[in-house]
């Protein structure tokens, strides 16, 4: 009898840990897969333009793209900056005149944790240009 309660209290044990490990997996999952916040959460900072070229993505961008440069906090700091998990990732921006959604291509360096660079084609959908700086407000996409 004690056999069959050793062995019982030994598979519920294992069931406990499986239950855990797995718990523990889908919340990496969840980590993983969402946006560096949660995508419904409104961050509010400045918006500024900036001349694009090869951003910290490494890829090549022009003025007329809708791109965007985000800050250190949101970025991360990889030792290869290509390698960002933000590469790529998209931003809905609202500002004075308007939403535009915007791809992340490069870091800003200068820029508090909610404020954004913008494209100066992104940054004219919000915003007029001689502006220069406008309080945003924006959501992961």
């Amino acid at each position: 009898m004690s056999s069959i309660r050793r062995t019982i209290r030994s598979s519920a044990r294992k069931r406990s840990l499986l239950v855990a490990v797995l718990s523990v997996l889908a919340l990496w999952s969840a980590v993983l897969t969402a946006g560096p916040a949660s995508a419904s959460a409104v961050h509010y900072g400045d918006g500024t333009w900036y001349n694009t070229g090869v951003g910290a993505c490494g890829w090549n961008n022009n003025d007329g793209q809708l791109v965007v440069a985000i800050s250190p906090r949101w970025y991360g700091n990889q030792p290869n900056p290509n390698n960002s998990p933000a590469c790529g990732k998209q931003l809905r921006v609202r500002g004075p005149l308007g939403v535009v959604y915007v791809t992340i291509v490069d870091k800003c360096p200068s820029c508090k944790t909610d404020d954004l660079d913008l494209s100066p084609a992104a940054f004219r959908q919000i915003a007029d240009l001689n502006a220069g700086r406008v309080r945003i407000q924006w959501v992961w996409a």
